[in-house]
């Protein structure tokens, strides 16, 4: 059939030929032979030559490649099958079109041509390009940081997640329950539940503006793995109810291992820093203690008398020291052998320890046979009063001595005090001298005694009950506070 036999058009029907050329898309009528039987004006535009110029022409002269598409549409039409939409690049890929066709029929009904409008989608096209590039990006990158997007449908609870969760953890499609994938918190560990419900309310309530929360969810090999959740209300209604909330959760499963190891290191380091303090202060303790009787020692001693003696501010006499001396400790020795010298002088130490019973005062070993004892905040009084209880208790152990006139070991005593005057005048008397003259004194004057140096240098006996009375003596009860 010729061009002049297709009725549609008619240049009788004017008003149809004006529509058809004045319309805001582009047209043309296409005929079997795919020539261009009708042009319209925004057609020419898109084509750049004037409508004369293009009516009769084959199809492949203004869009190349356009002989193929619509053959096949000819073909599905003759089949009686439909026609969809397409697009159509130019080559090169400048210019894209998104093609429609309908069909026109004869007068005997049969398709004579085909009604084709095009559309220019090159910017369309170009900006959907970019969004895909961009969003292949984004995914890549969630899926490089083990992140991925999710939305909740506050109102029905419903929750959807980008494909990337799925990566995350390891699951692949059609491994979780419709409950698991779409129903808010169902994911998530149940001890952790609670405290992330607990921040989406502070979220709904409006006490908190951002949704954060640390949580668990299981992998494909049911291995728990901690989850950071953050997010934000993103549609309220007109009321200003909240409607969703979007969100980005990245696993942090890698951040918590090197935190639990950081602070089991840390825990590891703190316990070792106490055994070597707890190891430093048994070695200080150690260094300061005589092995052989468990007081302390000369280093303790020396140590403690010149922390004494720098106190100050007491109005009362200070400190006492007294020097204690085992009596023919050399004989006895001679007589029963060392080791039961070494058994003598621990008995003697345990005796005097426990005439000293402030947590102050200090007993100690000061070398050999002798012994030290500092009274801190004592009177002369007080200074009498533990020597006193300290000779009784040696005596009271009973322990022989072929070669002491007693028939027992016994001590010698030596007493000094320091006075607040000393101290206030700045005169530091000098105590050990002062307490080993006395001792000297008492060693003198028969043993088996105690002998306190007066301020002047004299010394002063202090009177001891006798053997009788000593043994039914109580060691301690020195009567101080």
């Amino acid at each position: 059939m010729g061009s002049d036999a297709f009725p549609p058009f008619d240049p009788t029907q004017p008003a149809r030929d004006a529509a058809f050329a004045s319309a805001p898309v582009a047209l043309c009528i296409v005929a079997r032979d795919l020539r261009l039987l009708a042009v319209n004006a925004r057609l020419a535009a898109l084509a750049g030559a004037p409508v004369c110029a293009l009516v009769g022409r084959p199809a492949d002269d203004f869009l190349s490649g356009a002989s193929a598409l619509l053959n096949r549409w000819f073909d599905r039409i003759d089949a009686g099958r439909a026609l969809h939409d397409q697009e159509l690049s130019e080559p090169g890929g400048e210019r894209t079109f998104l093609v429609s066709a309908a069909p026109l029929l004869d007068d005997a009904g049969s398709t004579a041509a085909l009604s084709v409008a095009l559309t220019d989608i090159t910017r369309r096209r170009k900006l959907r390009a970019a969004l895909a590039r961009r969003e292949r990006q984004i995914g890549a990158a969630l899926e490089s940081a083990g992140q991925w997007i999710w939305e909740l449908d506050i109102p029905t609870g419903r929750v959807a997640r980008s494909r990337h969760w799925r990566q995350a953890v390891g699951h692949a499609t059609g491994e979780l329950s419709d409950e698991a994938q779409h129903t808010a918190w169902s994911i998530v560990h149940p001890e952790d539940r609670p405290g992330v419900i607990r921040r989406y309310e502070q979220v709904l309530a409006g006490t908190s503006e951002v949704f954060e929360a640390v949580y668990r969810i299981a992998d494909r090999f049911g291995r728990w793995r901690w989850i950071l959740g953050r997010g934000r209300i993103v549609a309220r209604d007109a009321s200003g109810k909240p409607l969703r909330l979007l969100a980005t959760s990245v696993d942090i499963t890698r951040q918590k291992q090197i935190e639990e190891e950081l602070e089991a290191t840390v825990r590891q380091r703190e316990r070792l820093e106490r055994e070597l303090v707890e190891a430093n202060r048994r070695l200080t303790e150690l260094s300061e203690m005589d092995a052989l009787t468990e007081l302390p020692n000369r280093r303790k001693f020396d140590k403690a008398l010149a922390r004494e003696l720098g106190r100050s501010g007491r109005n009362e006499p200070s400190l006492a020291l007294l020097m204690i001396d085992v009596d023919d400790f050399k004989s006895y020795n001679d007589l029963y052998g060392h080791i039961e010298g070494d058994d003598c002088l621990r008995r003697i130490a345990e005796a005097l320890r426990g005439c000293a019973v402030r947590p102050a005062d200090l007993v100690t070993r000061y070398g050999g046979e002798e012994f030290a004892t500092i009274l801190p905040d004592s009177t002369r009084h007080d200074g009498e009063s533990v020597a006193t209880a300290m000779l009784q208790a040696v005596r009271a152990l009973r322990i022989p001595h072929a070669g002491s006139p007693d028939g027992i070991v016994t001590v010698s005593i030596g007493i000094t005090v320091r006075h607040a005057e000393a101290s206030a005048g700045g005169r530091r008397t000098d105590l050990l001298a002062s307490a080993d003259r006395a001792l000297y004194a008492a060693k003198q004057a028969g043993r088996n005694r105690i002998l306190i140096a007066g301020v002047d240098g004299s010394m002063y006996p202090v009177p001891v009950p006798d053997a009788a009375a000593t043994d039914a003596t109580t060691p301690g009860a020195t009567g101080r506070g």
